[in-house]
């Protein structure tokens, strides 16, 4: 083979590695801000902004579906430092370039308008020193996810969770409810905010249909329970603000409902269950 020829070969290839590699869809960038705490909330060594951004930003990166960008500055910090011994005369030249840092598409500032955590005792009459107590606790918070081109507000997410134990005997009041528990309600957040996040970018949507049964674009990570029912709309014509210009969204019909039968890694099974239109691909499922 000539060298014209092995040459020409290697080129195409490259050229398809590149043509493959550009057909991909770039995820979302995200990038959640330290949550504020409204100044009516009680404060507690228990409200812990920090561990609440870093469960919030776990979750998103669970998904798959975003990439999710610091704001912490102390990782910032480390990053910056890195990117200054890159310009020494210390490196190889393969150490971090700067200007590289990726801009997010949508800012998610979360506010915390409710916390209480704490245990309450009362005093056992018949048995000196001892208390029946109980741990228990909720935090709310919303989050505005803000469109970074625009600085427009695309939607606000409500987020909430709380939790109450059993009651059992102690000696004294003792101290109060482990840490533990705070991070549990952070996790159950960070799964709210990334099952609305993804309901909000990505539109649950219809595949494909086969008779009764019909294929949904969301799996394992789409927080879908088997025997969950969903309501079908149509996706209609886009809505335009005849002052501004504005895409109010689109315009959507009931359909029906389906019922969740089988998810799989990637995608969903579901029986139809009720349909005033025919349910076909396209169409957008909510949750009830």
């Amino acid at each position: 083979m000539g060298r014209k020829c092995l040459l020409f070969i290697i080129l195409i290839g490259v050229s398809n590695i590149l043509a493959a590699g550009g057909n991909q869809a770039v995820q979302p960038a995200v990038a959640i801000r330290t949550p504020l705490i409204e100044d009516s909330v009680r404060r507690s060594k228990l409200l812990d902004p920090t561990i609440l951004r870093q469960e919030l930003e776990t979750a998103l990166r669970a998904t798959r579906k975003f990439r999710v960008l610091t704001r912490d500055k102390a990782m910032l910090g480390a990053v910056m430092e890195e990117q200054d011994f890159a310009r020494s005369r210390a490196t190889l030249g393969d150490a971090a370039p700067t200007g590289k840092l990726r801009n997010a598409h949508y800012i998610i500032q979360p506010v915390v308008h409710d916390f209480v955590m704490g245990r309450g005792c009362r005093k056992i009459p018949v048995l000196e020193g001892k208390y029946k107590c109980r741990d228990s606790g909720r935090i709310r918070v919303t989050a505005q996810m803000l469109d970074t081109e625009t600085g427009q507000i695309v939607t606000t997410f409500t987020l909430a969770s709380k939790f109450a134990t059993g009651t059992w005997n102690q000696n004294g009041r003792g101290s109060g409810p482990s840490k533990k528990r705070f991070v549990t309600m952070a996790q159950q957040l960070g799964a709210q905010l990334a099952d609305q996040m993804i309901a909000q970018v990505y539109p649950m949507k219809v595949v494909k249909r086969s008779g009764g049964q019909v294929i949904i674009n969301r799996g394992q990570d789409g927080g879908l329970k088997q025997g969950e029912v969903l309501k079908a709309y149509t996706a209609g014509e886009e809505l335009i603000d005849p002052d501004t210009g504005e895409s109010l969204g689109v315009a959507e019909e009931y359909a029906g409902k389906v019922k969740v039968t089988r998810i799989l890694p990637k995608i969903t099974y579901a029986t139809i269950v009720e349909e005033s239109v025919p349910i076909d691909r396209g169409f957008i499922l909510r949750k009830q």
